[in-house]
């Protein structure tokens, strides 16, 4: 019995093009991210989705509500599959960030700074084990579509993949919307699809 995750980031925000850090913050999406939505709902209309599950921020949420309409779905929200809580740096760009605690920039771990007042890098992995976790009882055996955040499925995929708590950015979710898949069986989790943004090539 196979059951099939689609793990899709939310689509772009004015936030995200900025390169401000998100977090909780519940920042909407804007034009381009509601087409980017409807972009990859049309390429998943046809896909035997039966479970919609998504983080409650509402640049997942609305996502997820474009991509359940075809299928007659209601997403199920649940905020164990919300971004890494960013504190601190909420709201500022990567260089307000270096410039304002240019120690702890220098002396993190690449892609691994812990920001002040924020969560760190183990209690992120902690959700992200319990949200996938929760899933895979809840739904055995079905194909689940999950719409999270670029930190909350990097930090899922590099633990289906073995890459352990030092080893950040070997791969990217940088493009909103992408699709990536994960496929558990009784051998295990295997990944087979990482970051696929095609949807976005005709202009979406």
């Amino acid at each position: 019995m196979t059951t099939t995750l689609l793990l899709i980031r939310h689509g772009v925000t004015d936030w995200n093009t900025a390169q401000r850090w998100q977090g909780h913050a519940d920042i909407p999406l804007n034009e381009t991210g509601r087409q980017q939505a409807h972009a990859l709902a049309r390429r998943l209309a046809t896909w035997p989705i039966e479970v919609i599950v998504s983080s409650d921020l509402q640049r997942c949420a609305q996502t997820a509500v474009t991509l359940a309409a075809p299928h007659n779905l209601q997403p199920v929200f649940d905020p164990l599959w919300r971004e890494r809580h960013v504190g601190d740096f909420s709201g500022m760009t990567t260089e307000e960030v270096r410039a304002r605690f240019p120690e702890l920039w220098a002396t993190s771990p690449r892609g691994l700074v812990n920001p002040p007042n924020g969560e760190a890098f183990p209690d992120l992995r902690q959700r992200t084990l319990t949200a996938y976790e929760k899933v895979l009882t809840a739904y055995k055996g079905q194909m689940v579509a999950i719409v999270s955040h670029g930190g909350t499925l990097h930090t899922l995929i590099r633990e289906v993949i073995g890459l352990n708590g030092t080893e950040y950015g070997r791969f990217s979710l940088r493009g909103n919307t992408g699709l990536s898949i994960i496929e558990v069986t009784d051998h295990g989790a295997y990944l087979t699809r990482l970051n696929d943004t095609s949807h976005l090539e005709n202009g979406d």
